[in-house]
């Protein structure tokens, strides 16, 4: 009888949110088809993370003992469950011995090549943020590039208050009509799209409807980590 070795764990840095996770969300551990392992910082909230001007100093140190921690449980991978801490992909990158993908925003290098291989320089890529009006080139790590389009969760109903305001229930239906809606809107300002980005771990829920509404590709973070460390 043959035993196939047990998948490395992912370890999440959580932001401090008692809002649902639905099954495609980071925070909910089913959507993994590997181990995860969870350490909540309690100063990461919403408000204290999403912020055009990045995470104050004293934040980044509580992320970063985070990840060290998880990294001292097992963790083989060290994600975090908001892609605005994309800003500190390099810093826990070169601070820890393990890949890091801060953020979904990480992984634009390897779809922007492969696109370029398939279909040239042309290809164009959209980014689903949770709120367009605050995410910056900072959160991107470097690979803000002029040609994406971006667009936001903030005009939405039901998926956009809940998170803001930390809300204990959410209508499913109403959420994913938020985010079919945003996806439209990314659409329309793209012109055609052929891959999309989802910035916040919250919409994976609704992958399936972003690339129903796009006809593009769709990448999210726990995706990417399904298929192995999605960079370093």
């Amino acid at each position: 009888m043959s035993h196939e070795p047990a998948a490395a764990p992912v370890g999440v840095v959580l932001l401090n949110t008692r809002f649902p996770r639905l099954l495609g969300d980071i925070g909910n551990p089913a959507s993994f088809d590997r181990p995860v392992l969870y350490r909540r910082v309690p100063a990461a909230t919403v408000g204290a993370v999403v912020r055009a001007e990045g995470v104050e100093g004293p934040l980044a140190e509580a992320i970063l003992a985070a990840a060290e921690a998880l990294v001292a449980e097992g963790a083989a991978v060290i994600a975090t469950s908001c892609g605005f801490l994309g800003e500190l992909q390099d810093r826990l990158a070169a601070a820890l011995p393990v890949p890091v993908a801060a953020s979904a925003l990480a992984l634009l290098p390897r779809i922007r090549a492969d696109l370029r291989t398939r279909q040239g320089p042309a290809a164009r890529i959209g980014v689903l943020t949770f709120d367009s009006r605050r995410l910056k080139p900072l959160h991107f790590a470097g690979h803000w590039s002029d040609d994406l389009v971006v667009e936001g969760l903030e005009r939405g109903r039901e998926l956009f208050p809940v998170i803001t305001e930390d809300r204990e229930t959410l209508d499913r239906a109403a959420a994913e009509q938020d985010v079919a809606e945003a996806a439209q809107r990314l659409l329309a300002r793209a012109g055609r799209l052929d891959a999309v980005v989802l910035e916040c771990t919250n919409i994976g829920p609704y992958a399936e409807r972003v690339r129903s509404v796009t006809g593009a590709a769709v990448h999210d973070l726990v995706g990417s980590l399904r298929a192995g460390p999605a960079t370093t």
